[in-house]
């Protein structure tokens, strides 16, 4: 087999590879402004409550529930079509964001419908789009892919809130949506042009039945394969605790509870974008120097631990910003090193006539809680206080995945195994 990097196989000689990295560059970009501009809207434009702060956090992560039948059906049909047109229809419902605005008819109900769509729309992308990738990728190139997209990833991590804190100085956080709208135009133009004929799968007169029977081979898989259950669990936790609970009342515990200006909020998490770069470069050196279970372990347990900063924050503004930050940095140096390394094992061992429904079932188990997350959160923010709140929220989503994968095979895992029979 030849070596990732050299010059037979590099992904620099697989044009429609550049392609969709070119186009999820750009999207990613877009992506990371409205990261920032959406909890920044809805705290400083429409004034929300700890409360609606959870629903906003809830309904962008609801559809999450479908993964498991945007699996079934991506194995379904081409996977190309639903890329081109999920970027469209995203770019439609974005724009709808600042022209309400201009309109003085923006307010959280209109909010609350376009996150919950443009939610639904990226689980369907996002389900198509790692079931598209091993089409396009051979399964001796799937790390260098994994770390050239999320190297990208990372980059856009750093310049989209970046540049979103920048230009709120000069213009209104709905107007920073219309970034990530042209984006999403470019993403679905770039990936229209890739010229690989994707294959239509065979035509079935599959029941409602024979649905359910699918979506339960993937989940069962999952759950019975010794590797990746712990995985699996482990990221359920992290997504119930951290992605769902913790993220939902974040902007709203730095700009409101630590006083910090809404401008450096954007800042702060350009700091998760650093280290996110920094782990993107790292994880194809670090893979290839230590063992695969102890890339996954350190890496979510130093991760894990940074989190505390968050809570202990306190001080003067400068401080705070700085115990901010450096949480931020470590996390995304850890976590991009434990994605690539995640999603390598999970696409080399996956057979590829269920690679849609198994990415569907671990997105689903890893990510389905986080809208009871970001919604039990706002309701605790609201009874005890943001900080309580995110003490128990940070100490249980931290440490329990750690326990997870430290008791478990995966810990012990010395190298990447053989790849499923294609």
């Amino acid at each position: 087999m030849a070596s990732p990097t050299s010059e037979q196989t590099s992904l620099w000689h697989n044009a429609d590879f550049l392609r969709l990295w070119a186009g999820q560059s750009l999207s990613q970009l877009g992506s990371f402004v409205t990261y920032f501009a959406i909890p920044v809207i809805a705290v400083t434009v429409l004034n929300a409550s700890p409360e609606e702060m959870g629903v906003v956090g809830f309904l962008l992560r609801a559809p999450m529930v479908l993964f498991l039948l945007f699996g079934v059906l991506a194995d379904r049909v081409r996977k190309r079509p639903i890329l081109i047109w999920t970027d469209v229809a995203r770019a439609v419902l974005l724009a709808l964001i600042p022209v309400a605005w201009f309109a003085d008819m923006l307010t959280l109900a209109w909010l609350y419908v376009v996150v919950f769509t443009i939610g639904l729309l990226g689980t369907m992308f996002q389900v198509a789009y790692r079931s598209y990738f091993p089409f396009l990728v051979p399964p001796e190139n799937f790390l260098e892919g994994n770390s050239k997209l999320q190297l990208t990833e990372s980059l856009a991590n750093t310049l989209g809130p970046g540049v979103a804190a920048a230009l709120l100085k000069v213009i209104a956080a709905p107007v920073l949506l219309i970034i990530d709208a042209v984006s999403y135009l470019a993403s679905a133009v770039a990936i229209a042009l890739i010229k690989r004929p994707e294959d239509r799968p065979e035509a079935d007169d599959t029941t409602a039945r024979q649905i359910h029977r699918a979506i339960w081979e993937g989940v069962i898989w999952v759950m019975k394969h010794p590797l990746i259950r712990p995985l699996a669990i482990s990221s359920a936790v992290f997504s119930l605790f951290i992605l769902g609970a913790m993220n939902s009342v974040y902007a709203l515990y730095v700009i409101r509870e630590l006083g910090v200006p809404a401008a450096w909020f954007g800042s702060i998490l350009a700091g998760g974008g650093v280290g996110a770069i920094i782990g993107a470069l790292l994880a194809v050196r670090v893979m290839r120097r230590f063992s695969v279970g102890g890339v996954l372990l350190w890496s979510i347990v130093y991760g894990n631990v940074a989190l505390f900063l968050i809570p202990l924050a306190a001080g003067p503004t400068w401080l705070k910003i700085t115990m901010l930050v450096a949480s931020q940095v470590v996390n995304g140096v850890t976590a991009q090193i434990f994605f690539v390394t995640n999603t390598t094992l999970v696409q080399t061992i996956t057979p590829p006539h269920l690679q849609g429904r198994v990415v569907a079932s671990i997105y689903s188990l890893g990510l389905i809680p986080a809208p009871l997350g970001a919604l039990g959160a706002g309701l605790l923010a609201g009874a005890v206080g943001i900080r309580p709140a995110l003490w128990a929220i940070i100490t249980i989503g931290a440490l329990v995945p750690i326990a997870a994968l430290a008791w478990s095979p995966l810990a012990r895992l010395k190298q990447m195994p053989e790849p499923a029979e294609r």
